[in-house]
């Protein structure tokens, strides 16, 4: 309601956008052009008309006209500022068309905003002979453009375009073009579904946001294509299953998703689930996930209540998933979730990333991703993208990938490579590698071993920097906001004095020791230190945290290791006690022993075996 008494007064509300909890009044008439930021996602946001659906909305509840009159004039002030474009470059139409109005993605986003809202008010007596004849020509000129320029399917804005043309054709079923419509969108689609998606269900871009973006892109079009009977064939309906199935292993404890690329903290969690899960039918999805308002208005009361009972109670997943073909890794147990990234870039919405991981313990995040923040190009998007702003390792400094500007990435791109994979009842163990500094005057693999600890509470770390010369390397991870840091120890030694730091979490009583231990080569000067740092939890938002690092100057073939130790401050238990912790960079080695609660546990990792024992 809110946003149709804005829309009124024409005056707007953007998500995804820098100035996203701002009123920004856009002129009388409405200058559909204006932007008052540096953000070019907002002419394109505006232009998709989100704000309409909200006037039909509120027509229905409360059947004030006033609604539906800003609608039209909407429509018809927009129609008039933005005739059809006529020969564009295929480049602009496609990508990145400045300002805006006519690139594909907004036409093909706007035209189901148009279409939702005239549904919601077709029973207006506003709702004219000669507006309908106008309204149903500009779908015609849509439909026409959509088909004109056909966007590459390797990307997600290929499934918005056809997505809005497959509606086109549906809902305008008595147009003589309509059945070219219908087919050329299916077509394209299965197309896209076919490029975008591979066997393990993970959208191509590899993100949290655009993958679970591209599960409503693919089932609105297969859901109303059932209802109209027009029908995708079934291997499309089983992709989008596997894609939930994805969905489902990316949420975390608290119900939200692990943010990978240019994604959000605080994200629609389980709803994509709830959503795919009333499309397909599948009482499995749709218990996993969360029933939305967007089904209410999808389905209906009755559908809506009776999906809305069938809920049980949020369950965390305690078993791991491997989506080994991708490159992801999701370590979870009854006080576990670690997400491991071994996967390629996935394009402009990558980040550079490769072996970063997120860990949450009992609930609590120790070890976060620091979200996307913006896409306006300048020194926040870069760092935000950065390799610094990771839980990996930098050498001198760099990305692991150059970087170019927001939507763009250098060559070369940083590749990945998965070694071994071991998941039991005691431990999970993930070794994996990647190229990205091999592009180097004095080349450098990066390997990474990850031990999370079932049987007894840990997390170990061991980065290998493989290669000849001197280089600077940095260990890094980001805290939440909420962690208070103690610093200690000097020596990168494994002595008493080794670099130690405890992280303290007041509000969920969290408590991590966390310690390091180095071998540099024929380098030195490896110390633990602390820095500011920023996270976003959701676009246009940014808050300081914490930042941990241990790093030094490295000679020849080095190593940085890092062992975390967590417990509930209250619970009584002793602090663990770490006996020995040391690594052999000539060997590749590991050894670890400490005692907790009256257990010691021994780790020993080398390049070939992994042995875990719990005695006591």
């Amino acid at each position: 309601m809110d946003v149709a008494e804005h829309a009124g007064r024409n005056e707007f509300r953007l998500p995804y956008t820098m100035v996203k909890d701002s009123w920004v009044h856009m002129g009388t008439p409405i200058d559909w052009l204006h932007n008052p930021t540096k953000d070019l996602e907002f002419t394109w946001i505006f232009n998709r008309h989100w704000h309409m659906e909200d006037l039909g909305k509120a027509y229905l509840l409360t059947g004030r006209d006033d609604y539906v009159h800003t609608f039209i004039r909407h429509f018809e002030e927009w129609m008039a500022q933005n005739a059809p474009a006529q020969e564009v470059p295929y480049e602009e139409a496609t990508y990145f068309q400045r300002p805006g109005p006519w690139r594909l993605l907004e036409t093909g986003l706007r035209v189901q905003s148009w279409i939702w809202t005239y549904r919601m008010v077709e029973g207006s007596p506003r709702i004219t002979d000669s507006f309908r004849e106008r309204f149903f020509g500009a779908l015609a000129d849509h439909a026409d453009y959509l088909t004109r320029y056909l966007g590459s399917v390797e990307i997600n804005h290929a499934i918005m375009h056809m997505q809005g043309l497959f509606m086109i054709g549906a809902f305008h079923a008595d147009h003589p073009r309509a059945p070219l419509w219908r087919q050329l969108a299916a077509e394209r689609l299965e197309l896209c579904m076919l490029r975008q998606v591979g066997e393990e269900g993970v959208q191509s871009e590899l993100t949290t946001h655009y993958h679970n973006g591209s599960i409503g892109m693919f089932s609105t079009p297969y859901l109303l294509a059932l209802k109209t009977g027009y029908e995708f064939p079934e291997w499309y309906a089983h992709k989008l299953a596997r894609m939930g199935a994805f969905t489902d292993a990316v949420i975390r404890p608290d119900g939200q998703a692990t943010p990978i690329g240019d994604s959000d903290w605080i994200s629609h969690g389980r709803r994509p689930l709830g959503l795919l899960g009333a499309i397909l039918n599948d009482e499995a999805l749709l218990k996993a996930g969360e029933v939305s308002e967007e089904l209410l208005w999808l389905f209906g009361a009755d559908v809506y209540t009776r999906m809305r009972d069938s809920q049980s109670s949020f369950s965390p997943a305690t078993v791991s998933r491997a989506f080994e073909q991708t490159g992801y890794y999701f370590v979870k147990s009854k006080n576990h979730h670690l997400f491991f990234d071994a996967a390629c870039m996935g394009g402009a919405h990558g980040h550079a990333d490769a072996l970063s991981i997120e860990w949450m313990w009992n609930g609590q995040l120790v070890f976060v991703d620091p979200g996307r923040y913006t896409y306006e190009e300048g020194e926040w998007r870069r760092l935000f993208k950065s390799t610094r702003a990771h839980n990996t390792v930098t050498v001198d400094g760099l990305d692991q990938t150059p970087y170019e500007a927001t939507q763009r990435w250098g060559e070369p791109v940083a590749s990945c490579e998965t070694l071994r994979w071991i998941d039991n009842a005691s431990f999970s163990f993930i070794e994996a590698t990647h190229d990205g500094y091999l592009r180097l005057e004095k080349p450098v693999l990066h390997r990474r071993w990850t031990l999370v600890g079932k049987e007894v509470d840990l997390l170990l770390l061991v980065d290998w920097l493989e290669g000849d010369g001197e280089r600077q390397i940095e260990q890094r991870f980001y805290l939440h906001p909420d962690a208070a840091v103690e610093l200690g120890g000097s020596d990168a030694g494994s002595g008493s004095d080794a670099p130690w730091a405890r992280i303290v979490y007041p509000s969920t009583g969290s408590l991590v020791h966390v310690h390091w231990t180095a071998d540099g080569g024929a380098g030195s000067g490896f110390a633990a230190s602390e820095e500011a740092g920023w996270i976003s939890r959701i676009y246009g938002e940014k808050e300081p945290n914490r930042v941990l690092s241990m790093g030094g100057q490295a000679d020849g073939t080095a190593g940085v290791a890092c062992i975390a130790l967590p417990q509930l401050a209250a619970s009584g238990a002793s602090a663990a006690s770490l006996e020995s912790f040391d690594i052999d960079a000539k060997r590749q080695a590991a050894t670890v022993v400490y005692t907790a609660d009256g257990r010691t546990v021994r780790v020993t990792i080398d390049r070939d075996d992994v042995s875990w024992t719990v005695e006591g």
